[in-house]
């Protein structure tokens, strides 16, 4: 039996126990409405079959079509068919992972807005690590690990135990429910991930050289029970350390209206943590624990206690992914927009860090092309003087 419906500009339906959804053309429509009765004039398995088998390849979705058509910075290979990013009509040379453009085609299918991907994408590829390691012959490897990492799914323990206990759903469907993306991806591509901290609690008296509490303390005169903790009301106004390496490693900058002037091992809410050059993250993805800045998904952040701290991260910036996909990346920068230790005074825009990163690649771009003029250049003399010869 074959049903066809119209919603909208879809055709929606199904043949057999196949359902399918697909773009309305009148031309599709009209040659499905054939077979559709011609398969109820059939007195046959056979034939029946044979309308079946002609009527299942109207309902496969072209996606190759649909993506060159609703985004033109998406390049399909029709040889190969990998996608590549396209840009004022040049092609990168870099293909998409898999499995990023199976989330593409999965957003398509829901009708998800998948722009976020295309841009994470191309902020990777201003990633100078990953033009290093395509060089190296292990790009495309560092490639996959990177989506593969902002692919990695969670379940939510405790959701999936309220939807299960209060909700009255199945494991099964409480699982599913509870089931979400570790990484998210922001309109302007960068990720938000996570970093666990612990509070800075003591600092030095300048008078005495002694080390005192950091907040002052009220209490009850009468019971001498603690009133208040004495933390600033806004969570910027608080500091915070690494949890596991505290204030070893290599010295990181601190920089915002609250930060720093020297490096040090500070983490502030509004601020941009970075280190000085890459020769302080360890690039090799195959070791975990080593030095760079490290963020996390949910998974990641399970596994330690203390402050938890909300992250982007500008793909570009990303060193190392390593095997234990579930772990951290490590980072040559990152901005903490908020904490859950508290509120903020301020709120922080996605687009505002992404405007800072875009102007540090315009900086980096404009480097990188007159380095390769000026060895164009100093080529072209050369090849000059072999011809003089």
């Amino acid at each position: 039996m074959i049903t066809i419906n119209v919603i909208d500009d879809k055709i929606c339906g199904s043949y057999g126990d196949k359902p399918f959804t697909v773009e309305y053309s009148k031309e599709l429509y009209d040659r499905m409405q054939q077979l559709s009765h011609k398969a109820q004039g059939v007195s046959t398995v056979e034939e029946y079959n044979e309308v079946m088998e002609e009527f299942a390849p109207l309902c496969v979705v072209d996606y190759t079509k649909t993506i060159e058509t609703q985004c033109e910075y998406i390049h399909v290979n029709k040889g190969t068919g990998e996608f590549f990013l396209k840009h004022n009509g040049v092609v990168s040379s870099i293909p998409m992972p898999q499995a990023l453009v199976d989330r593409i085609f999965e957003s398509i299918d829901k009708e998800v807005d998948f722009m976020p991907l295309v841009k994470m994408w191309t902020r990777w590829l201003r990633n100078p690590i990953l033009w290093r390691k395509m060089k190296q012959g292990h790009g495309q490897d560092f490639c996959n690990r990177f989506f593969n990492f902002v692919n990695m799914q969670y379940v939510h323990p405790k959701h999936k135990e309220d939807l299960m206990e209060n909700h009255g759903l199945t494991e099964d469907a409480a699982e599913k429910r509870a089931t979400m993306y570790q990484m998210k991806i922001t309109q302007e591509g960068l990720l938000n991930g996570y970093k666990v901290s612990k509070e800075v609690m003591h600092k030095f008296d300048p008078e005495t050289g002694e080390e005192v509490d950091r907040y002052k303390r009220t209490f009850n005169v009468d019971t001498g029970e603690i009133e208040g903790d004495g933390l600033p009301e806004h969570v910027e106004d608080r500091l915070f350390e690494p949890a596991v390496m505290g204030n070893s490693g290599d010295a990181f900058y601190c920089e915002g209206p609250n930060g720093y002037a020297n490096p040090g091992h500070f983490i502030k809410v509004g601020c941009t943590h970075r280190l000085k050059d890459w020769s302080q993250v360890n690039v090799n993805d195959t070791i975990s624990c080593v030095k760079g800045l490290h963020v996390g998904g949910l998974k990641y952040i399970a596994y330690y206690s203390g402050e938890i701290h909300n992250i982007f991260v500008d793909p570009m910036h990303i060193g190392a992914v390593p095997c234990d996909v579930d772990g951290a990346i490590r980072c040559k920068q990152y901005f903490v927009h908020s904490s859950l230790a508290g509120v903020n005074g301020s709120i922080y825009h996605s687009s505002s860090y992404a405007a800072m990163t875009d102007a540090e690649w315009d900086e980096m771009r404009a480097k990188a092309v007159q380095e390769r003029a000026e060895k164009k250049a100093q080529s072209d003399k050369e090849v000059a003087e072999l011809n003089a010869l």
